[in-house]
């Protein structure tokens, strides 16, 4: 813990705040982004309203997974008047596309690392998944009951799929046509090259931010930016299943530094630290500093 304490003591905290800066600015090209596609369903909250519900959102991530979606949505309803179900559309299809863009960064990195990546992927996904669907296979009895359930969900949906329509109000059925519409405006969206390269730009910087803190510390300073999409790739799986990711972003980091690229152990983990602990500490603070300036800079408009 000494040497660890020395390691983070004597980094180099320039390069620590150059991440946050990229961070930040990350976080305002998502916000931007999600601008563009509420435009077509004809709404033009201010950029301030939705980088900081954007944050407030992230703010909200870190104490229960994906409830941020909802609370950035209903923030912006309340002090730009979206419509929630829209906001929540757009925020499913921004979600769908995120996925997609972090199979590419998988399939990307997998072709510039394949001997490491793949390794550090049979061990930490591809085993694991295995290793669980053999026990599975092994309780027939169980696997055959989830079949059948599920067979006669889909048969008995598609014979009274009517009479469940029917069920439906004109209020639930306003809800999912406002989710449908959020979903689709991304399609409509005025500049979508535009919209094409701020995506492009949201996740070059999430590489980008791991990447400047390898300067910050010297026996790290050698490691290039393949090294920082495989750290970003496998970090971003470990914020996607636990809050934060917090604890189980540290160990996958240190293992791939430590055992992938042979970084000292003292030095992976200084980093992981860092990096985890610099990005936690932005959401915080530009979470709070939204909660504070939203009420403040909407004071005169109409709060619904």
């Amino acid at each position: 813990m000494d040497s660890i304490k020395t390691a983070i003591q004597q980094s180099n905290y320039f390069w620590i705040f150059i991440s946050l800066v990229i961070s930040g600015l990350s976080h305002f090209i998502r916000g931007t982004r999600w601008k563009l596609v509420l435009e077509p369903l004809g709404h033009k909250p201010s950029t301030a309203n939705v980088f900081f519900s954007v944050m407030v959102g992230y703010l909200a991530n870190l104490g229960i997974p994906r409830i941020g979606e909802a609370t950035r949505c209903g923030v912006l309803n309340r002090y730009s008047n979206v419509p929630f179900v829209q906001g929540f559309g757009s925020v499913v299809a921004e979600r769908a596309l995120d996925i997609i863009c972090l199979l590419v960064l998988f399939f990307l990195t997998l072709a510039l690392e394949f001997k490491k990546i793949y390794g550090i992927a049979d061990e930490m996904i591809f085993t694991p998944f295995l290793g669980k669907l053999d026990k599975l296979m092994e309780k027939k009895v169980l696997l055959i009951a989830v079949i059948a359930i599920l067979l006669l969900v889909i048969i008995a949906f598609i014979y009274f799929r009517k009479k469940i329509a029917g069920l439906f109000s004109e209020k639930a059925k306003a809800f999912f046509a406002g989710i449908r519409d959020g979903i689709l405006s991304i399609k409509n969206v005025k500049n979508p090259w535009f919209y094409v390269f701020q995506t492009i730009m949201i996740w070059f910087l999430y590489v980008l931010q791991v990447y400047v803190v390898f300067f910050a510390f010297e026996d790290l300073s050698h490691l290039s930016f393949i090294v920082a999409m495989v750290i970003t790739l496998f970090g971003s799986l470990a914020i996607a299943v636990v809050p934060g990711g917090t604890g189980v972003y540290q160990a996958i980091v240190i293992q791939i530094l430590t055992t992938v690229y042979f970084a000292s152990e003292t030095s992976a983990f200084a980093f992981a630290w860092s990096v985890w602990s610099s990005q936690i500490a932005l959401i915080l603070v530009l979470g709070l500093v939204s909660l504070i300036l939203l009420p403040i800079m909407n004071k005169n408009k109409k709060i619904v």
